[in-house]
Order: structure tokens, then C-alpha cells, then sequence
């Protein structure tokens, strides 16, 4: 089917793919238990499938689908490489981060990276291809308490760096890196 153009055309295209299958589900419903000839059945679904298709059903491009499937796969596992290693620079900057296996994952491998930014805890997934950015990180069993979810959800946690990052920006700007000390405030924010 094509992309619809406008989200008015949007609507119209959900609602006739309602219709149809309202009519599908109508013949279907009619036809069962009882016994109807093959040609109804068919010529219910052949009827159904013009109208979805609006009267021209395309063959499926198994080879272009697949090879759309492995670039959006590529493209996600980039992206996600990303995250991991500005993750692993935070972790490395971040006093008491620590890495655990992913209980939580049936794949074998991955790790959950525990931070605790402006005193609460943010995670992140670590697959297994990533692992060796963490290698300093400190490792720590499943029973270590450091290393279990606290319930954060991952709009709170981003919500968390939002407002860190500002409080940074504001406290003291790009030229702090490393330079905070047990007050929470920078020597360039002090003699500011």
C-alpha cells in the first residue's frame, strides 16, 4: 500500500481498511458452521484483498525487504554503539559505576551499566558486541546490590540528564570537566 499522503488521507485509508475487514469479518462469521461453497470463501478474500490493495496487489520483494530489514538493523546497532560509548565515558567520569549481567535479557552476554548521576541511578542495556568499552568498569555479580534497577523509567532518567546537564551549563559551563568537588560546585563556579 502507498504512504498516505495526508494524515486526512491517513484516516480515509484506516477507514476503508475497517470496511473491508468489518466485510471480512461478515463473511467469515456467515460462513461458519455452515457448509458454503470454496468459490464464496475465496471470492471473499479475493474481494477483501482488492479493496485493501485497492484493486492491484503488488508482489512482496523478499530481497529488497531483506535488504531494507539489515540496513535499518545496521543503522540501529550504529546508533546504539553510539550510546554505548558515551555511555562508557560517563561511566568512566562517574564515581561507583558499575556493570552487571542483564538478568533481564535470555541472550547471553549482555550487561547493564549502573551510574548514579546527582544521586540517582540511571542504566543502560549493553549488548555483547560493546562489552569491551566497559572493560574498566567495575563488574559486579547479579546479588550485588549496586547492580539492580532501581524502577527508574527511561523518560525519568532522561528527564535526569536533561536537568543535570542544564544545572552544568549553568553552573559552570564547557570549560568544567573534572573539577567538582564534595559541595557539588566547580573551582570555576565558585570564583565565578
Amino acid at each position: 500500500m502507498e504512504q498516505p499522503s495526508t494524515p486526512l488521507a491517513a484516516d480515509a485509508e484506516r477507514d476503508q481498511l475497517r470496511q473491508v475487514l468489518h466485510l471480512l469479518r461478515y463473511g467469515m462469521t456467515r460462513a461458519s458452521g455452515k457448509e458454503l461453497p470454496a468459490d464464496y470463501v475465496a471470492q471473499l478474500l479475493d474481494t477483501t484483498m482488492e479493496m485493501v490493495a485497492g484493486g492491484a496487489l503488488q508482489p512482496c520483494d523478499a530481497e529488497a525487504q531483506a535488504s531494507r530489514a539489515n540496513q535499518a538493523e545496521t543503522e540501529r546497532d550504529r546508533a546504539y554503539g553510539e550510546r554505548a560509548h558515551l555511555v562508557a565515558l560517563l561511566a568512566a567520569m562517574t564515581d561507583g559505576a558499575v556493570i552487571a549481567p542483564a538478568s533481564d535479557i535470555d541472550e547471553p552476554g549482555w550487561q547493564i551499566a549502573y551510574l548514579q548521576l546527582g544521586g540517582t541511578q540511571c542504566s543502560w542495556h549493553i549488548a555483547p558486541r560493546d562489552a569491551d568499552l566497559f572493560a574498566e568498569i567495575e563488574h559486579v555479580p547479579d546479588d550485588d546490590p549496586r547492580g539492580h534497577w532501581d524502577g527508574h523509567t527511561t523518560d525519568e532518567k532522561y528527564e535526569l540528564i536533561r536537568t543535570l546537564t542544564r544545572e552544568l551549563m549553568q553552573g559552570c559551563g564547557p570549560a568544567c570537566s573534572e573539577m567538582h568537588t564534595e559541595t557539588g560546585r566547580c573551582e570555576i563556579a565558585r570564583n565565578r
